[in-house]
């Protein structure tokens, strides 16, 4: 049995009586999994209790409670009470639990970890109450972990474990330890920050770098002129590497392939460029310098391309998403006018100029997908 709320539309008042009259009502059998989706904050506390025990008493075995509560301070999230050893009795079958915007302070996770014998995945987002996360021992069942926006941690610490794969999306804390990690073999960095940010944050984790399959590293800006001071470690057993990058139009990216020339094994390189030189948004814009920037970063996309296909000796196949995310996901109808319509002409003419292009330099044996 799952049961899921996602009901973001409808009165939040008429929502939490709904969820609750539900709730208890409900006869059936043993829920396998119960998720909550819907902006709530710490005024509503009495009733996110009772959802919880309501959980705990069907002994589930994965909860996703989501309480994005993004126009509110911080302080005013959802915080889950201290709880009692014997609270636990129902997450004796816990299998994954993701926490998002909810303040659960250390002892909470601890205690999360120690007494949810079978938990595996464990997800915490926007936690404004966690200090330190302590993963250590071989008795814990925990596969995955992902921490991501929690702005007054201090510490990760991950030691002797069994841990797969590693998630950390924020500012780097003041200490990081991984030691005796040898499952690891998935790792994703995004300190929010600059290309020195992440390779400092990557290199606290190099008791694992031999051993590392799948590597994902984001950054919001980096110095061209010290792009030598990005290179990684060589990573030998590396077979998929993620790089995101949020660049200024002008910025070459070339210097960073790099980084990948000596990872023999790498068989999956996937970029993504997300261009910071001008906002479709900005009224002030003028249309010639939005052209301008599109061309100059169409063009260094292009030549990132053609040197990753000019020294790939065993390419497969190439991916390629032309589509501009920011006018793919668009939908306001109040950009339907004559100046967005035509520029979007241009992009379209620009990317059916890259295709063509494309096709001329791909060989016949590469398989080639254009979105």
């Amino acid at each position: 049995m799952e049961i899921r709320v996602d009901l973001y539309s409808i009165d939040k008042y008429n929502y939490i009586n709904c969820v609750s009259l539900v709730l208890a009502q409900y006869r059936g059998p043993n829920v396998d999994e119960f998720r909550v989706c819907c902006d709530l904050d710490d005024s509503y506390s009495s009733h996110i209790d009772g959802w919880i025990e309501f959980a705990l008493s069907n002994r589930v075995h994965t909860i996703g409670l989501s309480l994005s509560i993004w126009l509110q301070p911080c302080e005013k999230s959802y915080r889950l009470r201290s709880l009692e050893s014997n609270m636990f009795v129902g997450f004796k079958s816990l299998k994954t639990l993701s926490l998002k915007a909810i303040n659960a302070n250390d002892e909470a996770i601890e205690h999360f970890l120690s007494d949810c014998p079978l938990l595996e995945r464990l997800v915490i987002h926007g936690n404004h109450a966690l200090r330190n996360v302590k993963v250590v021992g071989p008795s814990l069942m925990l596969r995955y972990l992902e921490v991501e926006g929690c702005r007054f941690l201090e510490t990760v610490e991950i030691c002797d474990t069994n841990l797969v794969s590693f998630t950390y999306v924020g500012k780097e804390p003041k200490t990081m330890i991984l030691k005796n990690a040898p499952q690891l073999v998935e790792v994703s960095i995004d300190p929010r920050g600059s290309m020195l940010c992440a390779r400092a944050m990557f290199s606290k984790l190099s008791c694992c770098f031999s051993q590392l399959r799948i590597l994902r590293l984001a950054f919001w800006h980096f110095e061209q002129e010290k792009l030598a001071n990005y290179m990684l470690p060589e990573l030998k057993n590396l077979k998929q590497f993620v790089l995101v990058v949020r660049r200024w139009s002008n910025e070459s990216l070339l210097g960073f392939l790099a980084m990948i020339k000596n990872w023999t094994n790498l068989q999956r390189f996937v970029l993504q460029l997300k261009c910071l030189g001008f906002h479709r948004h900005d009224k002030e814009r003028k249309p010639t310098r939005e052209r301008n920037a599109a061309r100059e970063s169409k063009a260094t996309k292009a030549s990132v391309r053609e040197a990753i296909i000019e020294n790939t000796v065993t390419l497969e196949k190439i991916i390629l998403d032309t589509r501009d995310p920011d006018r793919y996901n668009d939908n306001d109808n109040d950009n339907d006018n004559d100046s967005d319509s035509e520029s979007e002409k241009f992009y379209k003419g620009l990317q059916s100029g890259e295709k063509q292009r494309l096709r001329t330099l791909v060989s016949p044996r590469v398989k080639l997908v254009i979105l």
